[in-house]
């Protein structure tokens, strides 16, 4: 062979050996497992630490003269000139009697103050998370990885619970004098500077009545969260199938939820008449907060995987108002694990 040909064949002889080495070098660094690029990881997650409980805004207000259970009769602009009143409302037309209207009052009336037995109050969902290498660095024989994410999650729930409680209950009465009038249809609502028909400022009490009486509360909820977060991740490959990461960063969740609140009062007296009273309130807010995971992924192949995970994450509560009740999903600090597919690519 000449060397002619030799030279000629020179180069095809160096391109072959640097391909060679180059593999062999890939094949020497076990460690280079996530692929500098995108990745998507969808899986589920399972929330716990969530707090769901019904609280009395404020204690009954204590008895004031002139105000009653189903009505008023308070002084108007002329301060009670000739000790009449247009400063008055009712409620039922039973509360007619013989020429007078009657208003009634309960004391001694205790009622449920909290409701807590709501159960189980943990979040299950799916999640999706797409991120993105943002660097890779020398870590010795290892590559450090730091990147950014987005995800977003959805979990629902709903629970009841109810309480009673018992008390022995006085109801005073008293009869205002119409006048003559004919009063508007009930119920009515007068104002104090409004001119109205008028009816006596001054009352006519009637006899006391006493009885037994049991209060109950109960309260469905249910609610919708979507989380959405955003944060830094960090990774590090362990060995060429095993890897660990972490993350930290925003998260915000938008809570709509349905409070429907039933308030029962019973008396053992048949002349005190029982009262039902019920209500059912929406309401939304977002919930901004904080969140840092940890996990570790098992790959396959290069660009597929399982992970798993556990987290912290704080957020506010949702709270929704009714009856003088508010129904309150508190997250504060709640922990959770999760798990899935990793794609990357």
């Amino acid at each position: 062979m000449n060397s002619r040909h030799l030279r000629s064949q020179a180069p095809l002889a160096a391109l072959a050996a640097a391909a060679t080495t180059v593999s062999l070098v890939a094949q020497e660094s076990p460690y280079d497992l996530e692929k500098t690029g995108w990745y998507i990881r969808a899986g589920a997650f399972y929330q716990f630490g969530l707090s769901v409980s019904v609280n009395q805004l404020s204690p009954p207000p204590l008895p004031q003269p002139g105000i009653y259970d189903d009505g008023y009769v308070l002084k108007d602009i002329n301060n009670g000139a000739d000790g009449l009143t247009w400063n008055w409302g009712y409620q039922e037309s039973t509360q007619l009697i013989d020429g007078s209207i009657e208003m009634s009052r309960i004391n001694g009336l205790q009622q449920v103050t909290t409701l807590n037995g709501f159960g189980d109050a943990n979040l299950f969902g799916p999640e999706i998370l797409v991120g993105f290498e943002f660097y890779k660095f020398d870590l010795g024989k290892r590559d450090g990885h730091f990147g950014f994410e987005l995800g977003f999650r959805y979990a629902t729930y709903s629970g009841s619970s109810s309480a009673s409680v018992q008390s022995l209950v006085r109801e005073d009465r008293d009869r205002y004098d119409l006048g003559g009038i004919v009063p508007p249809l009930a119920p009515y609502s007068g104002h104090p500077d409004i001119p109205g028909p008028l009816i006596s400022l001054n009352p006519v009490s009637q006899p006391t009545l006493t009885s037994e009486a049991i209060s109950s509360l109960g309260t469905d909820l249910s609610a919708d969260f979507y989380t959405g977060r955003f944060g830094a991740w960090f990774g590090v490959p362990i060995t060429e199938k095993f890897s660990t990461s972490a993350s930290i960063g925003f998260t915000s969740i938008y809570a709509y939820g349905n409070a429907d609140f039933t308030q029962a009062n019973t008396y053992s007296n048949p002349l005190i008449p029982n009262t039902l009273h019920k209500v059912s309130q929406n309401e939304g807010d977002w919930l901004p907060g904080a969140y840092m995971q940890v996990r570790a992924t098992y790959w396959f192949r290069e660009w597929l995987g399982v992970y798993g995970g556990f987290e912290w994450s704080y957020n506010g509560a949702l709270r929704i108002q009714g009856l003088n009740y508010e129904a309150v999903f508190d997250f504060g600090s709640t922990f959770g694990v999760n798990g899935g597919m990793q794609l990357s690519f």
